[in-house]
């Protein structure tokens, strides 16, 4: 399957960009372009769906949120952001139930 964006409301779901490399750094994540490519392997192979939490306006990410092919859906934003979570779990719940038949399991 091919990436897709998701509007989550006040967010915008969308895939990992080489401009957020720092700011996955500046969020703890070691060797931000692997794991942006891992990411990257992950969706072209099924094994995983991965988003970026981001500003609509500025597109600046905030966090992340990944879908397992077994619906387990795990989120962090940098800073915590419950709001942001919230919204992102939800949009992707929906993703997961309409685009792909899975019952999402919420953090």
């Amino acid at each position: 399957m091919d990436p897709v964006e998701i509007n989550a409301g006040r967010y915008r779901l969308r895939q990992l960009r080489a401009g957020d490399l720092p700011a996955l750094a500046a969020a703890g994540v070691t060797a931000p372009s692997r794991y942006a490519a891992r990411r990257a392997r992950e969706w072209a192979r099924n094994e995983s769906y991965s988003w970026v939490i981001a500003e609509p306006a500025t597109g600046v990410l905030l966090g992340e949120v990944v879908l397992g092919t077994d619906g387990t859906i795990e989120v962090w934003t940098s800073p915590a952001d419950g709001f942001a979570e919230r919204a992102a779990v939800d949009a992707v719940a929906r993703f997961a139930a309409r685009a792909l038949g899975l019952a999402a399991r919420r953090p």
